[in-house]
């Protein structure tokens, strides 16, 4: 059985969220996709301090393990590799790079397990953008970036997608890239309150 490709991201809930009423209204917005996405994505787990990462054949996906309310599943192909930690120190840098020139939608990095060793940038819009943190020259734990290109990336190789970076419990460092966009899973009620 196919499934068809979609993504759930909830990165756009961190942008000056509602924290009494987070837990409602995010179960209420994603709870259904989540629950779905996690039960087509049989695979093998590659999680460390922070972060939860599955991959199968259906796709992947990632979840805080200090807030699980960041959560970002694909239902498509990716594809996993693995690097040694010069290769990952160079591809995070150039991740960075590429979300600094404006070529990538969002940058998540966790650096440790403190609430406070994190940088989430997002852009919302033309020369608008949203940063929690900052980043900082160390390897992180974890990295997501949200690929946006006019052209194809040298680390992607297309002009869109996903590329995650996970530094393992056994210290080994995993690529993973999801060339390519899914459809955003529909919220049922938007936005607005």
């Amino acid at each position: 059985m196919t499934t068809p490709g979609f993504e759930v991201n909830t990165d756009i809930e961190f942008i000056d969220p509602d924290w009494e009423d987070f837990s409602a209204l995010h179960e209420q917005r994603y709870g259904l996709a989540i629950a779905y996405v996690k039960g087509a994505i049989q695979g093998s787990s590659y999680g460390n301090a922070v972060m939860k990462l599955v991959v199968g054949e259906a796709g992947f996906y990632t979840q805080s393990k200090g807030f699980p309310g960041a959560f970002y599943g694909d239902l498509g192909a990716a594809e996993v590799t693995w690097l040694s930690e010069s290769e990952a120190q160079a591809i995070t840098w150039e991740a960075m790079a590429l979300y600094r020139a404006g070529e990538a939608q969002s940058l998540t990095a966790l650096y440790s397990s403190a609430p406070s060793d994190v940088f989430f940038g997002y852009r919302i819009g033309e020369g608008e953008r949203y940063e929690l943190g900052r980043p900082k020259a160390i390897l992180p734990l974890h990295l997501r970036v949200m690929i946006d290109a006019p052209d194809a990336t040298e680390l992607l190789g297309e002009p869109t997608g996903i590329l995650l970076y996970q530094r393992t419990d056994k210290g080994e460092h995993l690529l993973l890239r999801a060339p390519g966009r899914r459809q955003p899973f529909p919220l049922l009620d938007g936005f607005q309150e």
